[in-house]
């Protein structure tokens, strides 16, 4: 019979690994993106929001809406899978989507003073 300890060694070192490999796939969107999210429905226009990605998490590098600047978060998967979050003044956003390449898309939908608006988002890499 296996020694405890070494079996609470081995699933740790299991679960570490396995919680570590999504951040290592996540890098290869790394860097500098340009985005634009529109709006399909509501007052919201069209919002261009500069972007960084660090080792899968996405950070805002510019852009504003309403004359507040935009504070975006969110991850990216090593399959490309993405969850967004914007916040502008007392707007807020969350946002779902795609990375293929240098190529990014999807859906967004927010809240703010002026009602609910809903569209979509592209983004493309800087180089």
């Amino acid at each position: 019979m296996p020694d405890p300890r070494t079996l609470a060694f081995a699933a740790s070192m299991t679960a570490a690994l396995m919680f570590a490999a999504p951040a290592a796939h996540a890098g290869r969107y790394d860097g500098s993106w340009s985005m634009t999210a529109i709006t399909t429905k509501g007052h919201c226009g069209v919002i261009p929001v500069g972007m960084f990605i660090k080792r899968g998490r996405i950070s805002s590098t510019g852009g504003s809406f309403a004359f507040y600047p935009i504070r975006l978060s969110g991850s990216v998967s090593g399959t490309g899978g993405a969850n967004l979050k914007a916040i502008t003044g007392p707007r807020i956003a969350w946002g779902t989507g795609r990375f293929r390449g240098a190529q990014a898309s999807g859906k967004w939908h927010g809240t703010g003073p002026s009602g609910l608006c809903f569209g979509v988002w592209s983004a493309t890499r800087g180089y």
